[in-house]
């Protein structure tokens, strides 16, 4: 009962430290810095419509994401009215970012404590994973890379369990469970799924000795990927009811096949790809390679060897997926997409040593060890061994080369721009710098533009705008019911006749780029140039930020009265 004690308690621990630490980068990149990327503001935009548009209602979440990580923010957006930097700095996202991340840490020190290894070892490789640079950053950003990490961990965790102890509870947990909410948090668990399943089944088959073999494989590769394929078909479905389209995020205006056109970027020579997500890989795990021969070195031909293969299939299903992705061109060049290098390598490690006393399990299957001893001597194992400190020291190299690579704009182009906040050089004159606070200051003029509306006391439903841009406008404000988007159920009725929808003024982004999707500008071609004969020029804003538009506020022309 002691040890048992002190394995939940240095659990909380981890936890509770790891969380502070998440939270307060976040609100020192966000809310001081105003450091704030793109995706995870959009998330906090998607929230903020289920609770406070001119219709509230959950389908204003949208089908472009997957909805889990804007739907856990909800209940932080109800903050807003007392607290607005919740939605204008995007910190409901860091709140959820960093609950997920620092959970995560938590199964990878359960990687090691619930195989007995030495509680000291197990804390050592947390801590480096923890600690990562990257983790860090995507811990306290609000961006979907958190609970992806967490889901996957936590389903590594339990399929290693499961390897040792053969419990079905593992299996319910990590496909019933972890493997669904995975689908939901991005669509990359679809390849984790897959492959969960294969290594399970597969798995259930070489153990049994005697028939029926086949369906005992085959209920438990059910088991752990039906819920997973479950989710894959009702967010499809629950989209295509709403949406008519089943897979936005692809076929959509305002899916990422839409956004790689707009944004002019060309498909790479597949294998230029292959190599650019190599180089990711070995920049956010550049030990990743011995660790994994070291690991299988290690387990080959002892028991519970097969434990090795769960981070090896699961993590390596989701790098293949994006390494192919991109290599196909269907996704963007972002470091932040190979992170599940990160606890690939730090399973890895904990893999690498000798097993101590496993912990009991509930239900111990016909697999399981023939004894369970006292779970207390599962922390008192070895006192001293160079391998494990070997291994903790390889492990570690990671940490200076990620922080290196960060800094490289061609494999970090949302990263590296961090030189703006962690060294600003106001006066340096160099392009580099330049280019990092243009990101830096991304979103500050949207910012600007939304405290300009608000001080002119509008109406309710009285300025039109696209949330292609326009997201980081409305999540700004103090008062949202004053814009009408796209989830507003009248939105089109209002852009087909702006003067009889009592719109006062359209918020319009250049037909260029990302721009051409606009809603605005697909009904009113001319509108950004010309006002469309429908509007009048009120203001042009020159933008601050990377990547965003120069805005125009057109006035809509009142109605010519019938004589």
């Amino acid at each position: 009962m002691i040890a048992t004690w002190t394995h939940h308690r240095v659990k909380t621990l981890f936890f509770v430290t790891t969380f502070a630490l998440y939270l307060g980068v976040g609100y020192w990149l966000q809310v001081r810095h105003g450091f704030i990327i793109g995706d995870a503001l959009s998330r906090v935009a998607a929230a903020q419509s289920v609770l406070f548009s001119r219709d509230p209602h959950l389908a204003a979440i949208g089908f472009i994401f997957t909805p889990l990580t804007a739907v856990v923010q909800i209940p932080a957006i109800a903050l807003n009215p007392w607290w607005p930097v919740i939605t204008e700095r995007a910190f409901a996202g860091s709140i959820m970012s960093a609950f997920f991340m620092a959970a995560a840490v938590v199964q990878i020190l359960g990687m090691g404590t619930d195989r007995g290894l030495p509680r000291a070892y197990s804390m050592s490789i947390t801590a480096l994973f923890a600690l990562n640079p990257m983790i860090i950053f995507y811990g306290s950003n609000g961006m979907s890379e958190a609970p992806f990490i967490f889901f996957m961990s936590w389903t590594v965790h339990r399929l290693m369990m499961w390897m040792i102890n053969d419990d079905v509870h593992h299996l319910v947990v990590a496909g019933g469970i972890a493997m669904g909410l995975a689908y939901l948090t991005r669509y990359d668990a679809v390849a984790c799924v897959a492959a969960a399943g294969l290594l399970v089944g597969g798995t259930t088959y070489a153990r049994a000795r005697e028939n029926p073999r086949s369906r005992r494989a085959l209920l438990d590769l059910l088991m752990v990927s039906l819920p997973g394929f479950a989710a894959f078909l009702g967010w499809a479905a629950v989209s295509w009811l709403i949406t008519g389209e089943a897979f936005a995020q692809f076929t959509s205006q305002y899916g990422n096949t839409s956004i790689l056109a707009q944004s002019g970027q060309t498909k790479p020579e597949f294998f230029d790809g292959l190599s650019f997500a190599a180089v990711s890989i070995t920049l956010l795990a550049p030990t990743l390679l011995p660790l994994a021969g070291w690991a299988v070195a290690h387990r080959w031909g002892r028991p519970y060897w097969p434990t090795v293969l769960v981070p090896l299939v699961i993590y390596g299903a989701a790098l293949a997926f994006q390494s192919y992705s991109y290599a196909s061109g269907s996704t963007f060049g972002f470091l932040r997409f190979y992170i599940i290098a990160i606890p690939m390598a730090a399973s890895l490690a904990l893999l690498a040593v000798p097993d101590g006393v496993i912990m009991p399990t509930k239900r111990p299957g016909r697999h399981a060890p023939p004894a369970l001893v006292d779970p207390a001597a599962s922390f008192r194992g070895p006192r001293s061994r160079p391998a494990y400190v070997v291994v903790a020291l390889v492990f570690a190299i990671s940490l200076p080369v990620t922080a290196w690579g960060m800094g490289k704009s061609t494999y970090a182009p949302q990263e590296f721009a961090l030189g703006a906040v962690l060294a600003p050089q106001p006066d340096s004159l160099t392009e580099q710098k330049a280019h990092e606070h243009r990101i830096a200051n991304t979103f500050s003029t949207e910012r600007r533009i939304a405290h300009y509306l608000d001080q002119l006391g509008l109406p309710d439903n009285s300025v039109l705008t696209d949330t292609v841009f326009g997201f980081a406008v409305v999540t700004a404000t103090t008062r949202p019911r004053m814009f009408v988007i796209p989830s507003d159920p009248d939105f089109t009725s209002k852009l087909n006749d702006p003067v009889s929808g009592d719109i006062r003024y359209m918020l319009a982004a250049p037909p260029t780029g990302r721009g051409a999707s606009d809603a605005l500008n697909l009904r009113y071609p001319t509108l950004y140039e010309t006002g469309a004969d429908i509007a009048t020029l009120e203001l042009e804003i020159p933008n601050d930020g990377d990547g965003q538009p120069d805005w125009r506020l057109y006035r809509v022309n009142e109605a010519v009265p019938v004589s």
